[in-house]
Order: structure tokens, then C-alpha cells, then sequence
């Protein structure tokens, strides 16, 4: 049950689906190189991220999605990819993340917990990310903010995820005052899901600047432990790394203890 999977972490250009196609395409095919069965990348990676209205994205999107050049990838490598893109439908726009298996479309998932100025362009999902099976085992979706919400990760992992493929775009600038260390806020936030859940995450970020926003480039594969188990990753590239997926599936932690059957449902 050993499989290789992959962080991309790309530099989505601005409003340029078909150059930023052709970037995920080339880090896939280095992905696939290294061996890697499953490859995701960013949230919004097709587009860009920071749009003003509604039409502005609606003219990016002219030319389609690219959801449909991702799963042509998808089939022509023999690869799972899992992706964040964008997407209107009757003049409402998404913030997508969707998981394509040998070049089918196997989960479309919308992002339900909106981060500061995408609550004013995007409309949340009223449905928790879906845990489907694919040829690297059980793997659900999750775009950045919500990875934040212990009880959206504690939904994907007793509901029998191996991975929770996160695609994210985690804007610099919000970092405590008082923060120190190699691992930024969200990052360690997703750590203790992992953790507490004994399930690997897997997390693509961008990185490069867009208009007037930078960004935490720390693209990285947690284990079950809590802990990064690839190195995190600075400007454009890929991290891979060989999971078991006996680990994510064994929720025991000492001779007497597991994660699930000790939680005290009677009391909460």
C-alpha cells in the first residue's frame, strides 16, 4: 500500500488560464518522473486568485475552466491530479477543487469556508468535501481556509480518507506577532489535523507575487505524526514522497489508545 504522491507548488499568472495550464503541465510531467501517482497543485491555480468582480473572472474564463486540458493530463500520464480552479455557473462564481483519476473527473468540490475578500466574489459550498476511492487509495479534497476547521478534517478521516489533497493559496501578512519558527500558523493548523487524525495531508501552495499580494510558499506532505514528511518548498517546484497508506489507516497510537475509539462520543 506504498504510493508516491506530489506537492506542485506553481506561480499562477494573472488572468492567463492557458500559460498557467502549460506550467502544471510541465510539473506534472517532473512529478511523474520522480515516480509520483498523485499530483496536486494550488488553489485557483488555472486563474490566478485575485479578481475584483464577478465579470472580470467571467471574461478570464472565456476560453473554459482548463478542467477539461487537466483531465487529458490526467489520462495521457496515468495520474491522479487534484486541482484548485475557478468556475461561474449562471452568473455565480465557485472556488473549485476537483480530483481527476486516469483523465475521469472522480469529485467537484466547493470550497465552504471562505477566506476575507473571496466571501464577496465566491459563494461557499453547502456540502463537505466528498472522500472517494482512487487508484492511490481514499483521497478527499479541502481548499486552504478550510483546513483551518478540525471539524472539517475530523469529517474527512472517519469517513475513511488516506490523503486530504489540499489545494491552497495562503496569503502572507497574517502572521501572529508573536510567531517564531519553521512552520507558519496555518501550516502547524494543519499539522494538528493530521496528527489528531492520523491521515496524511497533502498541501500545494503558490507562490510568486500577484498585484499587491504575496504569499507563504511552504508546499509540503504531512504524515500521520503531525509532521512534514517533505521538505518545505520555496518559489516553483515539487515535493514528493512515498506514503504507506497502512499508516493513515491505523488509528492506534499506543498499546490502549486510538484516535477514533477513544474520542467520547457519550460526552460530545
Amino acid at each position: 500500500m506504498i504510493h508516491h504522491i506530489s506537492v506542485a507548488q506553481a506561480h499562477p499568472l494573472y488572468g492567463d488560464v492557458p500559460a498557467n495550464l502549460a506550467l502544471m503541465s510541465d510539473l506534472a510531467r517532473e512529478a511523474v518522473a520522480q515516480g509520483s501517482e498523485l499530483v496536486v497543485f494550488p488553489e485557483l491555480s488555472t486563474t490566478g486568485y485575485s479578481f475584483d468582480s464577478v465579470d472580470e473572472l467571467n471574461h478570464v474564463l472565456d476560453g473554459g475552466t482548463g478542467l477539461d486540458q487537466m483531465a487529458t493530463l490526467s489520462a495521457e500520464l496515468g495520474i491522479v491530479i487534484a486541482l484548485g480552479y475557478a468556475e461561474i455557473n449562471r452568473g455565480i462564481a465557485y472556488n473549485k477543487a476537483a480530483l481527476l483519476d486516469n483523465g475521469v473527473l472522480l469529485a467537484d468540490y466547493v470550497k465552504t469556508h471562505l477566506w476575507n475578500t473571496e466571501k464577496i466574489l465566491f459563494e461557499p459550498g453547502q456540502i463537505l468535501p466528498p472522500i472517494v476511492d482512487t487508484s492511490v487509495g481514499r483521497i478527499a479534497l479541502a481548499i486552504c481556509y478550510d483546513l483551518e476547521f478540525p471539524d472539517l478534517i475530523r469529517h474527512c478521516a472517519v469517513n475513511g480518507a488516506d490523503i486530504i489533497a489540499a489545494p491552497t493559496n495562503w496569503p502572507s501578512g497574517f502572521e501572529a506577532p508573536t510567531h517564531h519558527g519553521p512552520f507558519n500558523g496555518e501550516l502547524l493548523r494543519a499539522m494538528a489535523g493530521a496528527s489528531t487524525n492520523r491521515v496524511y495531508i497533502a498541501i500545494a501552495c503558490r507562490t510568486g507575487a500577484e498585484l499587491d499580494i504575496d504569499w507563504v510558499d511552504n508546499s509540503c506532505i504531512i504524515g500521520p505524526d503531525g509532521y512534514p514528511i517533505t521538505k518545505p518548498i520555496h518559489g516553483v517546484g515539487i515535493a514528493t514522497a512515498a506514503v504507506d497508506l497502512h499508516a493513515s489507516r491505523t488509528k492506534s497510537i499506543s498499546p490502549r489508545n486510538d484516535v477514533f475509539t477513544d474520542r467520547r462520543s457519550d460526552l460530545y
